[in-house]
């Protein structure tokens, strides 16, 4: 078995309501929107972005990827072949290849532990160490 990977599928970023590549609705320094505008969307990407930070610091070689959910080109392919790498049966890596293309999904190995909606970030880093540790003994 190879290195363990990580995949962060955070909230998808600029393109809510029309807006363009040249700024974001609600953001601090647009004069459309307003801050509190799309902040349940910001509030995900910064849980992501804790998540991230905390696996880099208790496992700094770990493969961590933060993913848009729009690329389905390259998601889908990677977590399949991931999740048929480690082992999961077809039907088994067809539901976590399901469940990857949410916003807000946790993906090892191929293996979906969360979408959708996390829990506090250090549940999360538990449930992602647990999951490559017990790997890792197996």
């Amino acid at each position: 078995m190879g290195a363990h990977q990580v995949l962060l599928v955070r909230e998808q970023d600029g393109q809510h309501s029309g807006s363009g590549c040249c700024g974001r609705l609600g953001g601090c320094h647009t004069e459309l929107g307003a801050a509190a505008d799309f902040s349940h969307s910001r509030a995900r990407m910064l849980q992501i972005g804790e998540v991230y930070r905390a696996l880099r610091a208790c496992r700094p070689a770990l493969d961590v990827v933060v993913v848009d959910p729009r690329n389905v080109v390259w998601l889908y392919p990677t977590v399949w072949r991931s999740a048929r790498r480690d082992g999961l049966g077809r039907w088994a890596a067809l539901r976590s290849m399901a469940r990857a293309g949410s916003p807000m999904a946790v993906v090892v190995d191929g293996d979906t532990l969360f979408a959708g909606r996390l829990p506090p970030t250090e549940q999360v880093v538990g449930r992602i160490l647990e999951r490559i540790d017990r790997r890792f003994d197996a």
